[in-house]
């Protein structure tokens, strides 16, 4: 009788026995490459900053361009980067599967200010909050944009001698893989340029562009479905010497022609 029972005893301790559970897959690191606009919104007044940059990732680390614009309220004048002189603003940070960590510094009306982004990922969308060293807090948000390749029209008209007609613009981009692009400007009505030979680059959705030899520079920022940007030929220019102005395009379709 006792070899009957311990033999049923194991038999129901056997059966009793469960499998220990699977391991939860790792969750895969968010990808986050390409061209970006971030907007950081304060909670404590001080309004919106808009960055631009273009990111790489290698493995969990993130990299933002060395041409990173910074511009308060979206303001073509409260710009810092791009590149400038004495300017480095290249933002970085870490994925973890669906959390990102980012810092990028700059310089402000109160200093120079270091901001740390947290926050997740939600495909190439990105969104949390943000704390920086002059004691801001906000919220943060991201999103990936596509080619500025196409065409654009508009008007613009200089700072220093405005005229009674706008001059028009129409610029045509082209954008390869590496954010270079390359166009041509045809201008109308303007008293010392008819035309320009552009190349330049993207930055996020905002891009810097030039033409050397009318030595000329614009840079341009989104504004919902149009662009402003600022423009400023060098004072020993051989077409409008000196002249600066601001402007606005936006993207033509097909049908526009």
């Amino acid at each position: 009788m006792k070899t009957i029972f311990l033999f049923a005893l194991l038999v129901v301790g056997c059966g009793g026995m469960t499998s220990p559970p699977p391991p939860t897959p790792a969750i895969p690191n968010a990808s986050i490459t390409g061209q970006y606009d971030l907007v950081l919104t304060s909670t404590n007044g001080h309004g919106t900053t808009n960055i631009y940059t273009n990111f790489t990732q290698t493995g969990a680390a993130i990299t933002g361009a060395a041409s990173t614009l910074v511009c308060l309220s979206n303001d073509l004048s409260k710009c810092e980067g791009n590149n400038a002189a004495g300017v480095s603003i290249t933002p970085s940070g870490t994925v973890n599967g669906a959390n990102v960590t980012m810092t990028i510094s700059f310089p402000s009306t109160a200093g120079a200010d270091t901001v740390t982004m947290v926050g997740t990922a939600a495909g190439t969308d990105l969104a949390g909050a943000y704390t920086d060293s002059v004691n801001d807090t906000g919220t943060w948000s991201a999103f990936s944009v596509g080619t500025l390749s196409g065409a654009y029209s508009g008007t613009f008209n200089s700072g220093s001698n405005p005229m009674a007609i706008a001059p028009t613009i129409l610029i045509t981009l082209t954008q390869d893989n590496s954010f270079n692009l390359t166009g041509t400007a045809t201008i109308m009505n303007s008293p010392c340029i008819s035309s320009l030979v552009l190349s330049g680059r993207a930055i996020g959705e905002a891009f810097s562009l030039t033409d050397s030899a009318n030595e000329a520079v614009f840079t341009a920022l989104p504004s919902g479905n149009s662009f402003n940007f600022s423009y400023k030929f060098d004072p020993n220019a051989a077409h409008c010497a000196g002249d600066f102005g601001l402007g606005v395009v936006t993207t033509q379709s097909p049908w526009d022609y």
